[in-house]
């Protein structure tokens, strides 16, 4: 009897290189960490997701429902409706002074989807982008996915850039520079002089300017100057600025996932519009609707008033506590300094294992410093091979005050609690 030939073996085929490579975002490990641990049963002081306790203006909810029941369920223009982008325009005049018109605003499904279109439309495969040394962990993400090469400019004790270590950074294939401010998770406004240097920076050495807006109607101390309305100072054969905002923040509405782009010409925009195709497809048709009246009342000041307060306590309680940190100008997070910690047999404590004991032990939930500096290690073939902590960003964790005051006094209380007991 001859033998049957064994049946053939077929390997599943291996993920992609940049995927693997991937880090994963600090936020998002102690989101479900907390998360599995509420599920449990346990009660959790939630001081680790961006995301505020206001509900959605009624109107948008409204403006929804309306658009749902009216059958506005099918694919939207690619840019976004007419009345949505419109109205955006308006807004920009109207608050930033900015006088775009409705050709230069494009619409995103998020702030996040509208960040990695513009890395890819500003920079090909391996160029150069500048990053700060303390950002928001989705910048690094969408880089190493974009196979681009990020360089890390230094911040100051305050979290303002160091003007004077950008030059170095540079080489012939930079193409961008990624400001945020107010930053997450520093909080840090930066000055005009420093806005203005950093454009002028951009602009002698032919750099894109990615302006992450997300938090911009959140100033507490200080007055706010955009990279945009520098820009728009500018001829527009002359205008390097792609401006990044957000429905979440300023309008409470985290979970709708709009967002929206103010480019420097028409045909800026134009290829946003156009990436869009590949990038979502469409946009969801009812929330673009129901957004447009988010612009209807001006009540993101009353939003802010109430951030203030918890601002102002949660300065307060981390003072009490002992803890050193520098004071958000803006932002919903402070950035606490916990370098120097130390436990009951005199040895250091990294923020990630702060973070993490404080979570398990002390049922608070904070975000490690450490993955909000996370620098690439390249190997031989150009391949990020590990990530590490950049010693600025590693010092720290971030904390969100946009909860409610008992809650947030509560959870700096526990972390007090905690640190006596290390």
């Amino acid at each position: 009897m001859t033998a049957s030939a064994p049946e053939p073996f077929y390997p599943a085929p291996s993920l992609s290189q940049r995927a693997q490579d991937m880090p994963r975002s600090a936020i998002r490990r102690i989101f479900e960490n907390a998360r599995r641990l509420q599920e449990s049963g346990v009660d959790v002081v939630r001081l680790d997701i961006g995301d505020p306790d206001f509900d959605a203006p009624q109107r948008v909810r409204d403006g929804i429902s309306a658009a749902l029941a009216a059958g506005r369920t099918h694919y939207s223009p690619m840019a976004g409706i007419p009345e949505l982008r419109s109205a955006i325009a308006a807004y920009m005049a109207r608050r930033w002074g900015v006088d775009c018109g409705p050709a230069a605003v494009t619409c995103h499904q998020g702030a996040t989807q509208a960040l990695n279109a513009v890395m890819q439309l500003c920079c090909d495969s391996c160029a150069g982008v500048l990053l700060p040394e303390i950002y928001f962990p989705n910048y690094i993400q969408q880089v190493t996915l974009g196979g681009l090469r990020p360089r890390f400019y230094a911040l100051d004790e305050r979290f303002v850039p160091r003007l004077s270590d950008l030059e170095s950074l540079l080489d012939a294939n930079t193409r961008a520079i990624l400001i945020n401010t107010p930053s997450n998770p520093t909080g840090a406004l930066f000055p005009e002089e420093t806005v203005r240097a950093l454009y002028d920076f951009a602009a002698r050495h032919n750099l894109w300017v990615i302006s992450d807006e997300a938090y911009c109607e959140f100033v507490f101390e200080g007055r706010y100057v955009s990279p945009l309305q520098i820009d728009w100072e500018q001829p527009a054969e002359q205008r390097r600025v792609i401006a990044i905002y957000s429905f979440s923040k300023g309008y409470a509405c985290t979970g709708l996932r709009m967002g929206w782009t103010v480019s420097p010409r028409e045909e800026v925009a134009g290829q946003l519009m156009l990436m869009n195709e590949p990038f979502t497809g469409s946009l969801t048709t009812p929330l673009q609707y129901g957004l447009v009246h988010a612009f209807d009342e001006d009540d993101t000041p009353r939003r802010v008033e109430a951030l203030r307060s918890r601002w102002e306590l949660a300065g307060r309680e981390l003072r009490a506590a002992g803890l050193p940190f520098d004071p958000p100008e803006g932002g919903i997070f402070f950035f606490v300094d916990i370098s120097s910690l130390r436990t009951k047999d005199g040895q250091p404590i990294s923020s990630q294992d702060f973070c993490d004991r404080a979570l398990n032990e002390a049922h608070v939930a904070v975000v490690p410093g450490a993955g909000f500096g996370l620098q690439p290690v390249y190997d031989s073939s150009g391949r990020p091979s590990s990530f590490i902590a950049g010693e600025h960003a590693a010092k720290g964790f971030r904390l969100c005050f946009a909860v409610p005051e008992e809650r947030l006094k509560l959870g700096v209380e526990r972390l007090r609690g905690f640190i006596a007991g290390l």
